[in-house]
Formats: structure tokens, sequence, C-alpha cells
């Protein structure tokens, strides 16, 4: 189904709020794109493909619909961003009717750190706001449930875990794509010397897909396949970043170097590739299965 501009941010609104408190309550990533939020309406509003500049539309309708029922409520939509963690040119008016301080600078005169300061400041002040269950009620009705529930399509092994038989649950095409892995150190961009093992164990009950080492250098690889979904995609870098920091932790006092990729059938995301780029997780893409 076609959608209007203003129809999408009549009907995204709640759906969109929902979406950010749902983050805040479960400590998920600290704000929300604008592509995922255009994924997430499609889902719920089971419409055509969204644009995801119409996005700030329907944070700024769900912010005006808040300062209707809510004069104190903190400026929410700050939590709407880029990939960047920074919200769009539309949250300016927000930020400077709602937020500066009297001689404070305009949002348009902040640099990027000034404007990730504020919204961290403004998810602080969101966390510490005790009426959000009210001001929904009063501003959109009842909350939508069940919402932005994961897909994770690939059986990666994750759990089970060390405790469970090696391999136990996970497809053909993860072991493929996990074997090719351990054998093409140089193809995922790791230099010579690196030598690769599949499934290996570390002290945190976690197992890692592939572990290379060379010497007192090691690298992680969390493999997704073919079948995995942009929300599997997603906790891969999580996965990255949590067996990265397992591997450094094991070797202390010894400082060691601990490289983090992640393996996949299909380019990341956009918004992925930034959030990995960010968190220094190496992206690599080889198609195995076909």
């Amino acid at each position: 189904m076609a959608y209007e501009r203003k129809w999408l941010d009549w009907k995204g609104a709640p759906y969109l709020l929902a979406l950010i408190l749902n983050k805040l309550e479960t400590m998920d990533e600290p704000f929300v794109t604008y592509g995922e939020t255009a994924e997430m309406l499609e889902r719920e509003l089971k419409t055509s493909k969204i644009f995801s500049l119409h996005i700030g539309g329907v944070a700024g309708k769900m912010m005006n619909e808040i300062m209707s029922v809510a004069k104190d409520a903190p400026p929410i939509n700050a939590l709407v961003t880029r990939s960047s963690g920074i919200p769009g040119t539309g949250f300016a008016w927000y930020h400077d009717h709602l937020w500066r301080s009297k001689r404070g600078s305009k949002w348009e005169g902040l640099d990027q750190d000034q404007k990730l300061q504020v919204v961290r400041d403004i998810r602080e002040a969101v966390r510490n706001y005790k009426d959000w269950d009210r001001v929904f009620q009063k501003a959109f009705g009842g909350r939508p449930v069940n919402l932005e529930q994961k897909k994770f399509r690939e059986q990666d092994g994750k759990p089970p875990e060390t405790m469970f038989p090696r391999g136990k649950g996970e497809s053909e095409q993860h072991q493929r794509l996990k074997e090719w892995a351990c054998n093409n150190p140089s193809a995922i961009g790791l230099p010579q010397g690196f030598k690769g093992k599949v499934e290996n164990d570390l002290l945190s009950g976690d197992r890692v897909d592939v572990l290379f080492t060379r010497g007192e250098e090691f690298a992680v690889v969390e493999v997704k396949s073919c079948l995995s979904s942009d929300d599997d995609l997603r906790r891969g870098i999580y996965q990255c970043v949590k067996y990265r920091e397992v591997v450094r932790a094991t070797r202390l006092p010894v400082e060691v170097d601990v490289r983090a990729i992640l393996l996949s059938e299909r380019k990341l995301p956009a918004e992925l590739a930034v959030r990995a780029k960010l968190l220094r997780v190496k992206s690599r893409v080889h198609k195995v299965n076909e």
C-alpha cells in the first residue's frame, strides 16, 4: 500500500515513540535511526517502501503531540537520528525553543561534538522523565504491543555455547562459510602468518566462529551466512565487540592486539556499516553459498 505523508506522520508517530521507549528500557542502542524507523513502519503499517527522509516528519508529529499534552516533556525526538547519532535539521526548532539555555547557541551553530553532547543530555533527561506512560496514553492512546521483535533467521549456534556439542543447531550454509574463513585468512584482510581455529571456546562461555592467532596477535571472526536477516547482522557486530574484549581481558595484564571481523555473504545495510565502523569491527563479504 502506498502512503501519503500526513497519513504516515499521524499513523507512524505512536509507533516511533514506542520504539524509542523500548530501546531505552532494554538498554539497546541509544538512539533510533531514520532507516531503522522506516523499516519498522513498513512492517507495522504494512505499507510500501518508506523513504528515510520522510521520517523527520513522523518525529516532528510525535513531538508536537507530546508537547500538546505535556509541556515539561524533554524533546525525545532528539533520539531519532542519522547513523552518526545526530538528528537532522528538522530538530533545530525543538532544540532552539525547548532545550537550549537562554544565551546558548542555536542548533545550527553547534559543531558535531556539541550536538552529540546535546543528544546525550536529552537522553539522560528522557530516561529520568517519569510520566512517559501517561503522556503516551494522553497523546496516542494505548502503547503498541509486540513492537520491534527481532528476526534472526540464521541458525548460527549462539546458543548453544561452550557446554553444548560443537556445531549443533547451525545451518549447513553457516558451516561452509565458517570453514572457508578459517582456510582463507588473507581473503578476509588478515596479514600473512595468521592461523585459524574453528569454534574456539572462550572463558566467558561463548564460542567464536573462527579465532585466528599470530603469536600474541588475535582476530575474532563472526560468520553470518546468506540466511542471516538484518537483525542477525546487527547482532553479529555486537558479538564481535564482545569476543574482542573477552580475548583482551583473558590476556591481561599483557596487552594484546585483537581484531574483530564480521564476515557475511552480503554487504551490510548502510546504517549497520556505519555502526560497525564506529565500533571498529571490520566488515568483509564473501559469497560461498548459492
